[in-house]
């Protein structure tokens, strides 16, 4: 463990975390308790992340402590990713998965996997967002906001999303 190469892929956590998730230095800074300008100096190499901050960022993050401290097993942990505007999909590090055409296999499989949980919680949203709206109708008598001609319309502005 060399405290260059972890501040390094803190840095790189850092730098992944305000890519993907929309936030910015002062709002991770603050998520991890610290000033922005402590946080700012670790960004530029000038102090070392501490084991507080690296606990705190994982625990928040969902980025893997290992990864961080020693530079293996994958940067995330897999599934929903807590602090992202969207989950990621994490792929377990390959020796779990031979190079082998089987073990490339069960990586695609866990990736279809994962794909098709997520089509079925939108499709689940799709349908509660559909009895809201007949609800809506029921009560009211006329449609909130936009110009729906009738449910499956619903369905057609939503079956784009994620």
């Amino acid at each position: 463990m060399n405290k260059t190469e972890i501040n390094k892929r803190f840095i790189k956590a850092i730098d992944s975390l305000l890519q993907d998730s929309g936030l910015n230095k002062t709002k991770i800074a603050q998520s991890l308790g610290i000033k922005p300008a402590r946080f700012s100096e670790i960004l530029n190499n000038r102090m070392n992340a501490g084991v507080d901050l690296i606990a705190d960022l994982c625990d928040l993050y969902s980025f893997n402590a290992a990864w961080i401290l020693n530079g293996d097993q994958p940067m995330l942990i897999p599934g929903k990713l807590k602090g992202q505007t969207k989950p990621a999909i994490c792929i377990s590090p390959l020796p779990e998965f031979p190079m082998t055409s089987e073990g490339v296999c069960q990586m695609f499989i866990e990736m279809l996997r994962d794909k098709d949980l997520r089509f079925k919680e939108q499709a689940e949203e799709i349908g509660r967002l559909k009895e809201r709206l007949t609800a809506l109708e029921k009560k009211g008598g006329k449609r909130p906001s936009g110009n729906y001609n009738d449910v499956s319309d619903v369905h057609e502005k939503t079956a784009n999303v994620g």
